[in-house]
């Protein structure tokens, strides 16, 4: 965005504030389709930024779902069933139920284990109603289920009519350093499905998997996102199982859109070093890999100063915590109590990953930004004071818990 726009933004909303640009967000989509051609689908996982749910939706296949508040989340802006897919590591059978009620089999699911499985199995022979689900492949750690576990889960299927197997699902992490860990992962998903087919005689239709594709966030760092994304279709290209790949991912999706804009209410020094305090921090802000502001982000100041020194600033924010530092040795020309801070591609995680709550201190609004659509604020600054305060509630199941046989 230009800073013309951002400074509209200031203008009209203050500060704190996320923006969106939801021009940048769909750009960003059409550069990924444009290397990924046909074969290869994208899946949105909302959890990257739950705001961008309704825009991500017109412009990807698919949004991924891992929590009973993100499936209400979809739920209130409609979201189509048939581009949903629920996941996440825990799924409560009450849970499943609720889902399933809900969208029966218009949507599909993940099964992240045994008892997953059978949860699915028994909703299905219950309603008499087909659903399609993926099986999560681990990569070593509490997420999905063993090559074994998967093919027993696979000749279970053949006698269940209404449960259909779709494909399998795969995602090791994020922020991946290298794409060749992504050349290698693909190079084992070609083997494992063409084993897999063969030794059950089970055809899969479609691979869902999470590349981790890297975003650089700050100076220094080389951005590789383009060249990492050609990389992984050329390895698709290369693969001898024939099935369709849905890439899911948010990061790569959504960092590049988004913008968190801070005051500077107060400025001083101590022990010779200068200190700004501004009205954000690290309840708001996070960049994977920060460490109290050990690396410096892409950052703007507005109003900028053509006159004045450039100077070393540590940026800390709001909270009652040595923690909160945005940036150590910043260097700025001739910053003032007034100025505004823009932090650059802050359109994944970091409005949901902070300590939200710590100090009770409010909710920033957020706003989009599109051409076409202007400004649309889509959340007015919100207390959180009552979140943390005693309050006289009902004891729960407490009775139901300790009487039941």
């Amino acid at each position: 965005m230009d800073m013309e726009c951002l400074e509209y933004g200031i203008v009209r909303y203050g500060t704190p504030l996320y923006i969106f640009n939801i021009d940048e967000m769909r750009k960003c989509v059409q550069e990924f389709r444009s290397i990924l051609k046909d074969r290869i689908g994208l899946c949105f996982a909302m959890k990257a930024n739950p705001f961008l749910v309704s825009q991500m939706c017109a412009v990807v296949d698919r949004i991924e779902v891992c929590s009973m508040g993100e499936f209400e989340i979809c739920k209130a802006r409609r979201i189509p069933p048939e581009k949903v897919l629920v996941s996440g590591v825990l799924k409560k059978k009450e849970d499943i139920y609720h889902i399933l009620d809900f969208y029966r089999g218009k949507c599909t699911y993940t099964v992240e284990s045994l008892n997953q499985f059978y949860c699915f199995v028994d909703w299905c022979d219950a309603n008499n109603e087909v659903i399609h689900v993926y099986l999560r492949l681990t990569s070593g750690n509490q997420f999905g289920m063993d090559k074994e576990i998967i093919q027993n889960i696979i000749e279970v299927g053949k006698m269940c009519p209404f449960l259909k197997i779709q494909g399998i699902h795969y995602f090791t992490g994020t922020q991946k350093k290298t794409v060749e860990k992504v050349r290698k992962e693909l190079e084992y998903l070609d083997q494992f499905c063409k084993e897999l087919e063969e030794e059950t005689g089970f055809e899969i239709e479609e691979l869902e998997y999470g590349p981790g594709i890297s975003v650089a966030y700050f100076e220094g760092q080389k951005d590789t996102m383009e060249s990492d994304i050609s990389v992984l279709a050329e390895a698709v290209s290369k693969m001898q199982w024939k099935g369709s790949i849905m890439l899911e991912m948010g990061r790569a999706l959504a960092a590049s859109c988004g913008y968190y804009l801070t005051g500077v209410y107060d400025i001083k020094q101590n022990d010779g070093k200068n200190y700004c305090i501004v009205d954000g921090g690290i309840h708001q802000m996070n960049y994977d890999g920060q460490i109290r502001g050990m690396y410096q982000p892409l950052f703007r100041v507005s109003p900028e100063h053509e006159q004045g020194k450039f100077k070393e600033w540590t940026v800390c924010g709001a909270l009652c915590t040595t923690n909160d530092v945005l940036m150590q040795k910043a260097v700025i020309k001739d910053l003032r109590i007034g100025n505004i801070l823009i932090f650059e591609r802050a359109g994944a995680y970091s409005m949901t990953e902070g300590m939200a709550l710590f100090l009770s201190h409010a909710l920033p609004k957020v706003a989009f930004y599109s051409k076409e659509m202007g400004w649309k604020l889509i959340r007015e600054e919100r207390s959180t004071y009552e979140d943390n305060m005693e309050k006289e509630i009902k004891n729960g199941h407490f009775d139901e818990y300790f009487n039941r046989t």
